[in-house]
Protein backbone atom coordinates (compact mmCIF):
# COMPACT_ATOMS: atom_id res chain seq x y z
CA UNK A 1 0.00 0.00 0.00
CA UNK A 2 0.94 3.64 -0.48
CA UNK A 3 0.34 5.32 2.87
CA UNK A 4 0.38 9.06 3.65
CA UNK A 5 0.79 9.88 7.34
CA UNK A 6 0.11 13.42 8.58
CA UNK A 7 1.29 15.17 11.74
CA UNK A 8 1.53 18.77 12.84
CA UNK A 9 5.34 18.60 13.15
CA UNK A 10 8.35 16.34 12.93
CA UNK A 11 11.87 16.67 14.26
CA UNK A 12 11.28 16.47 18.02
CA UNK A 13 10.41 14.07 20.82
CA UNK A 14 6.68 14.69 21.35
CA UNK A 15 4.56 11.56 21.53
CA UNK A 16 2.91 11.99 18.14
CA UNK A 17 6.26 12.72 16.42
CA UNK A 18 7.88 9.54 17.75
CA UNK A 19 4.75 7.53 16.97
CA UNK A 20 4.72 8.89 13.42
CA UNK A 21 8.38 7.95 12.88
CA UNK A 22 8.00 4.47 14.38
CA UNK A 23 4.84 3.71 12.42
CA UNK A 24 6.29 4.88 9.09
CA UNK A 25 9.47 2.85 9.53
CA UNK A 26 7.59 -0.27 10.62
CA UNK A 27 5.21 -0.09 7.65
CA UNK A 28 8.06 0.69 5.25
CA UNK A 29 9.99 -2.34 6.51
CA UNK A 30 6.92 -4.49 5.80
CA UNK A 31 6.97 -3.49 2.13
CA UNK A 32 4.63 -0.51 2.09
CA UNK A 33 5.50 2.86 0.58
CA UNK A 34 5.15 5.64 3.14
CA UNK A 35 5.20 9.41 3.12
CA UNK A 36 4.88 11.87 6.01
CA UNK A 37 3.33 15.33 5.61
CA UNK A 38 3.82 17.89 8.39
CA UNK A 39 3.35 21.63 8.81
CA UNK A 40 6.58 22.18 10.76
CA UNK A 41 9.61 20.17 9.65
CA UNK A 42 12.89 20.27 11.57
CA UNK A 43 15.75 18.34 10.04
CA UNK A 44 17.22 15.98 12.64
CA UNK A 45 18.57 12.44 12.95
CA UNK A 46 15.07 10.94 13.04
CA UNK A 47 14.11 12.66 9.79
CA UNK A 48 17.39 11.51 8.25
CA UNK A 49 16.70 7.91 9.31
CA UNK A 50 13.25 8.07 7.74
CA UNK A 51 14.62 9.30 4.43
CA UNK A 52 17.39 6.70 4.53
CA UNK A 53 14.70 4.02 4.81
CA UNK A 54 12.90 5.41 1.74
CA UNK A 55 10.15 7.33 3.55
CA UNK A 56 9.24 10.66 1.92
CA UNK A 57 9.18 13.46 4.51
CA UNK A 58 7.79 16.83 3.39
CA UNK A 59 5.91 19.95 4.41
CA UNK A 60 4.55 20.38 0.87
CA UNK A 61 2.11 17.84 -0.53
CA UNK A 62 3.12 18.82 -4.06
CA UNK A 63 6.39 16.99 -3.41
CA UNK A 64 4.51 13.70 -3.29
CA UNK A 65 4.71 12.10 -6.74
CA UNK A 66 2.17 9.34 -6.13
CA UNK A 67 -1.45 9.08 -4.98
CA UNK A 68 -1.82 7.36 -1.60
CA UNK A 69 -4.14 4.43 -1.04
CA UNK A 70 -4.75 5.54 2.55
CA UNK A 71 -4.42 8.78 4.53
CA UNK A 72 -3.41 8.02 8.12
CA UNK A 73 -4.07 11.32 9.84
CA UNK A 74 -2.73 12.74 13.08
CA UNK A 75 -4.09 16.23 13.85
CA UNK A 76 -7.20 17.53 12.15
CA UNK A 77 -5.92 20.44 10.05
CA UNK A 78 -3.10 18.45 8.41
CA UNK A 79 -5.46 15.52 7.82
CA UNK A 80 -7.97 17.78 6.05
CA UNK A 81 -5.17 19.24 3.92
CA UNK A 82 -4.23 15.74 2.81
CA UNK A 83 -7.87 14.97 1.99
CA UNK A 84 -8.00 18.14 -0.12
CA UNK A 85 -4.94 17.06 -2.08
CA UNK A 86 -6.26 13.52 -2.54
CA UNK A 87 -10.08 13.72 -2.47
CA UNK A 88 -10.59 10.11 -3.52
CA UNK A 89 -8.30 8.57 -0.90
CA UNK A 90 -9.99 7.31 2.29
CA UNK A 91 -8.75 8.74 5.58
CA UNK A 92 -8.50 7.57 9.15
CA UNK A 93 -7.97 10.16 11.91
CA UNK A 94 -6.10 9.05 15.04
CA UNK A 95 -6.47 11.01 18.29
CA UNK A 96 -3.23 11.49 20.25
CA UNK A 97 -4.51 13.95 22.85
CA UNK A 98 -7.82 13.84 24.69
CA UNK A 99 -7.94 17.61 25.26
CA UNK A 100 -5.94 19.40 22.55
CA UNK A 101 -7.99 21.20 19.90
CA UNK A 102 -5.67 19.92 17.16
CA UNK A 103 -7.02 16.42 17.76
CA UNK A 104 -10.71 17.30 17.52
CA UNK A 105 -12.58 14.70 15.48
CA UNK A 106 -13.13 15.62 11.86
CA UNK A 107 -16.48 15.03 10.23
CA UNK A 108 -17.70 12.71 7.50
CA UNK A 109 -17.38 12.59 4.50
CA UNK A 110 -13.92 14.12 4.99
CA UNK A 111 -12.96 11.35 7.46
CA UNK A 112 -14.01 7.73 6.92
CA UNK A 113 -12.76 6.20 10.18
CA UNK A 114 -11.55 7.30 13.60
CA UNK A 115 -9.05 5.71 16.00
CA UNK A 116 -7.19 6.63 19.21
CA UNK A 117 -3.90 5.87 20.92
CA UNK A 118 -5.61 4.96 24.19
CA UNK A 119 -8.97 4.61 25.93
CA UNK A 120 -8.86 8.23 27.18
CA UNK A 121 -8.59 9.54 23.62
CA UNK A 122 -11.14 6.95 22.49
CA UNK A 123 -13.63 8.35 25.00
CA UNK A 124 -13.18 11.78 23.44
CA UNK A 125 -13.98 10.50 19.95
CA UNK A 126 -16.99 8.58 21.26
CA UNK A 127 -18.37 11.90 22.52
CA UNK A 128 -17.45 13.83 19.37
CA UNK A 129 -18.53 11.28 16.76
CA UNK A 130 -21.33 9.38 18.51
CA UNK A 131 -19.69 6.09 17.55
CA UNK A 132 -19.41 3.02 19.77
CA UNK A 133 -16.07 1.93 21.31
CA UNK A 134 -15.81 -1.06 18.96
CA UNK A 135 -15.91 1.34 15.99
CA UNK A 136 -12.90 3.34 17.26
CA UNK A 137 -9.87 1.01 17.48
CA UNK A 138 -6.96 1.74 19.78
CA UNK A 139 -3.65 2.11 17.93
CA UNK A 140 -1.16 1.91 20.78
CA UNK A 141 2.23 3.57 21.18
CA UNK A 142 5.06 1.15 20.47
CA UNK A 143 8.82 0.77 20.82
CA UNK A 144 11.34 -0.46 18.29
CA UNK A 145 12.89 -3.48 19.99
CA UNK A 146 15.99 -3.20 17.81
CA UNK A 147 16.66 0.23 19.34
CA UNK A 148 15.47 -0.26 22.93
CA UNK A 149 17.55 -3.09 24.32
CA UNK A 150 16.50 -4.90 27.47
CA UNK A 151 18.87 -4.90 30.42
CA UNK A 152 20.27 -8.34 31.25
CA UNK A 153 18.87 -8.38 34.81
CA UNK A 154 15.91 -6.55 36.41
CA UNK A 155 16.95 -3.60 38.58
CA UNK A 156 17.32 -4.05 42.34
CA UNK A 157 14.18 -3.45 44.38
CA UNK A 158 15.88 -0.44 45.96
CA UNK A 159 17.04 1.64 42.96
CA UNK A 160 20.51 3.15 42.87
CA UNK A 161 19.85 5.72 40.16
CA UNK A 162 16.82 7.26 38.48
CA UNK A 163 15.81 9.46 35.56
CA UNK A 164 13.06 12.04 35.31
CA UNK A 165 11.97 11.43 31.73
CA UNK A 166 9.05 13.69 30.99
CA UNK A 167 8.47 15.18 27.56
CA UNK A 168 7.04 18.54 28.51
CA UNK A 169 8.07 22.08 29.29
CA UNK A 170 6.37 21.50 32.67
CA UNK A 171 9.25 19.31 33.90
CA UNK A 172 10.56 22.01 36.31
CA UNK A 173 7.25 21.86 38.21
CA UNK A 174 7.98 18.34 39.45
CA UNK A 175 11.77 18.43 39.66
CA UNK A 176 11.95 19.81 43.20
CA UNK A 177 9.63 17.20 44.73
CA UNK A 178 11.21 14.21 42.98
CA UNK A 179 14.75 15.48 43.64
CA UNK A 180 14.00 15.81 47.36
CA UNK A 181 12.69 12.24 47.61
CA UNK A 182 15.59 10.75 45.65
CA UNK A 183 18.17 12.70 47.66
CA UNK A 184 16.69 11.52 50.94
CA UNK A 185 16.66 7.88 49.79
CA UNK A 186 20.18 7.96 48.32
CA UNK A 187 19.04 7.63 44.70
CA UNK A 188 21.02 9.58 42.11
CA UNK A 189 18.63 11.49 39.83
CA UNK A 190 19.23 12.62 36.25
CA UNK A 191 16.79 14.86 34.40
CA UNK A 192 16.72 13.83 30.74
CA UNK A 193 13.45 15.21 29.40
CA UNK A 194 13.21 17.61 26.42
CA UNK A 195 13.90 21.20 27.31
CA UNK A 196 16.35 20.29 30.10
CA UNK A 197 20.13 20.47 30.20
CA UNK A 198 20.33 16.68 30.35
CA UNK A 199 18.09 16.07 27.34
CA UNK A 200 19.14 13.15 25.15
CA UNK A 201 17.89 12.94 21.59
CA UNK A 202 18.03 9.14 21.58
CA UNK A 203 16.82 7.76 24.93
CA UNK A 204 17.17 4.20 23.63
CA UNK A 205 20.91 4.56 24.19
CA UNK A 206 20.68 5.22 27.94
CA UNK A 207 17.35 4.13 29.46
CA UNK A 208 18.56 0.61 30.24
CA UNK A 209 21.24 2.18 32.48
CA UNK A 210 18.62 3.45 34.95
CA UNK A 211 17.06 1.41 37.73
CA UNK A 212 14.05 3.74 38.00
CA UNK A 213 12.33 6.14 35.62
CA UNK A 214 9.70 8.75 36.51
CA UNK A 215 7.41 9.49 33.57
CA UNK A 216 4.15 8.73 31.80
CA UNK A 217 2.72 7.59 28.47
CA UNK A 218 5.36 6.97 25.78
CA UNK A 219 8.22 7.82 28.15
CA UNK A 220 6.94 5.20 30.60
CA UNK A 221 6.53 2.61 27.84
CA UNK A 222 10.07 3.15 26.56
CA UNK A 223 11.49 2.92 30.08
CA UNK A 224 9.51 -0.23 30.86
CA UNK A 225 10.68 -1.85 27.62
CA UNK A 226 14.27 -1.06 28.63
CA UNK A 227 13.84 -2.95 31.91
CA UNK A 228 13.56 -0.08 34.39
CA UNK A 229 11.17 0.33 37.29
CA UNK A 230 8.56 2.91 36.28
CA UNK A 231 6.64 5.34 38.48
CA UNK A 232 3.83 7.07 36.62
CA UNK A 233 3.80 10.78 37.32
CA UNK A 234 3.65 14.30 35.89
CA UNK A 235 2.75 17.75 37.24
CA UNK A 236 -0.85 16.47 37.08
CA UNK A 237 -0.23 13.82 39.74
CA UNK A 238 0.93 10.28 40.48
CA UNK A 239 -0.47 7.09 38.98
CA UNK A 240 -1.06 3.62 40.43
CA UNK A 241 1.60 1.00 40.91
CA UNK A 242 1.98 -1.04 37.70
CA UNK A 243 1.57 -4.78 38.24
CA UNK A 244 1.01 -7.78 35.96
CA UNK A 245 -2.58 -7.83 37.23
CA UNK A 246 -3.45 -4.25 36.18
CA UNK A 247 -1.02 -4.08 33.25
CA UNK A 248 -3.63 -4.47 30.50
CA UNK A 249 -5.99 -1.96 32.11
CA UNK A 250 -3.20 0.64 32.36
CA UNK A 251 -1.91 -0.24 28.90
CA UNK A 252 -5.32 0.54 27.42
CA UNK A 253 -4.92 4.02 28.89
CA UNK A 254 -1.36 4.35 27.52
CA UNK A 255 0.05 4.60 31.06
CA UNK A 256 -0.98 8.24 30.53
CA UNK A 257 -2.44 11.32 32.13
CA UNK A 258 -5.92 9.93 32.85
CA UNK A 259 -4.30 7.59 35.40
CA UNK A 260 -2.51 10.33 37.37
CA UNK A 261 -5.19 10.88 40.00
CA UNK A 262 -3.12 10.98 43.19
CA UNK A 263 -1.39 14.14 44.44
CA UNK A 264 2.24 14.62 43.50
CA UNK A 265 3.96 14.83 46.88
CA UNK A 266 6.74 13.13 48.80
CA UNK A 267 4.34 10.82 50.65
CA UNK A 268 2.94 9.30 47.44
CA UNK A 269 6.38 9.02 45.83
CA UNK A 270 7.80 7.33 48.94
CA UNK A 271 4.97 4.81 48.77
CA UNK A 272 5.61 4.02 45.10
CA UNK A 273 9.37 3.62 45.64
CA UNK A 274 8.81 1.30 48.59
CA UNK A 275 6.53 -0.85 46.39
CA UNK A 276 9.21 -1.45 43.74
CA UNK A 277 10.02 -5.12 43.21
CA UNK A 278 12.59 -6.63 40.86
CA UNK A 279 10.51 -9.68 39.92
CA UNK A 280 7.45 -7.53 39.20
CA UNK A 281 9.45 -5.24 36.92
CA UNK A 282 10.98 -8.17 35.07
CA UNK A 283 7.49 -9.46 34.21
CA UNK A 284 6.33 -6.01 33.10
CA UNK A 285 9.31 -5.67 30.77
CA UNK A 286 8.43 -8.96 29.05
CA UNK A 287 4.77 -7.93 28.73
CA UNK A 288 5.41 -4.51 27.23
CA UNK A 289 8.02 -5.81 24.78
CA UNK A 290 5.70 -8.57 23.57
CA UNK A 291 2.64 -6.32 23.13
CA UNK A 292 3.82 -2.76 22.43
CA UNK A 293 6.44 -3.34 19.75
CA UNK A 294 6.52 -1.74 16.32
CA UNK A 295 5.99 -5.01 14.44
CA UNK A 296 2.69 -5.60 16.29
CA UNK A 297 1.78 -1.95 15.65
CA UNK A 298 2.38 -2.27 11.90
CA UNK A 299 0.33 -5.48 11.67
CA UNK A 300 -2.58 -3.84 13.52
CA UNK A 301 -2.50 -0.75 11.30
CA UNK A 302 -2.25 -2.88 8.15
CA UNK A 303 -5.51 -4.64 9.02
CA UNK A 304 -7.26 -1.32 9.67
CA UNK A 305 -5.98 0.11 6.38
CA UNK A 306 -7.04 -2.96 4.41
CA UNK A 307 -10.61 -2.46 5.59
CA UNK A 308 -10.39 1.29 5.08
CA UNK A 309 -9.53 1.11 1.38
CA UNK A 310 -12.75 -0.82 0.79
CA UNK A 311 -14.83 2.13 2.02
CA UNK A 312 -16.58 4.46 -0.39
CA UNK A 313 -14.93 7.87 -0.47
CA UNK A 314 -17.26 10.55 -1.81
CA UNK A 315 -15.86 14.02 -1.20
CA UNK A 316 -16.75 17.20 -3.07
CA UNK A 317 -13.68 19.43 -3.46
CA UNK A 318 -15.58 22.70 -2.92
CA UNK A 319 -17.15 21.35 0.26
CA UNK A 320 -13.72 20.21 1.41
CA UNK A 321 -12.28 23.69 0.88
CA UNK A 322 -15.10 25.21 2.91
CA UNK A 323 -14.52 22.68 5.68
CA UNK A 324 -10.76 23.29 5.61
CA UNK A 325 -11.16 27.07 6.05
CA UNK A 326 -13.71 26.53 8.84
CA UNK A 327 -11.33 24.22 10.71
CA UNK A 328 -8.41 26.61 10.18
CA UNK A 329 -10.44 29.59 11.42
CA UNK A 330 -11.43 27.75 14.59
CA UNK A 331 -7.83 26.64 15.18
CA UNK A 332 -6.50 30.19 14.72
CA UNK A 333 -9.05 31.60 17.18
CA UNK A 334 -8.28 28.89 19.72
CA UNK A 335 -4.51 29.29 19.68
CA UNK A 336 -4.69 33.10 19.65
CA UNK A 337 -6.86 32.93 22.77
CA UNK A 338 -4.26 30.66 24.43
CA UNK A 339 -1.32 32.86 23.46
CA UNK A 340 0.60 34.43 26.33
CA UNK A 341 0.55 38.26 26.17
CA UNK A 342 3.96 39.88 25.78
CA UNK A 343 5.69 40.22 29.13
CA UNK A 344 3.36 37.76 30.90
CA UNK A 345 4.72 34.55 32.39
CA UNK A 346 2.53 31.51 32.99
Amino acid sequence: MKILITNVCLGGRTGSEVHTKDLALALQHRGHQCAIFVRVLKEDLDVASLRAAGVIVTNNLRNLNWVPDVIHGHHLLQTVQACLAFPRTPAIQVCHDATNRRDRAGSSPCIQKWAAVDAFCQERYIRETGLKPDDIPIIFNAVDLDLFSERTQPPPSHPRNAALFFSSRDTPQITETISAVCSRLGIRLDIIGPGTSGFVNNPADILSQYDLVFGKARCAIEAMASGAHVILCSPRGVGPRITPENFEQLRQRNFGQSLLTLPLNEVELDKRINELDSANTGILTKLIRSQNNTIALAILVEKIHQNLIKMNTDRHRLTLWQYYFLVRLKMDKYFKAKAVPKGEVR
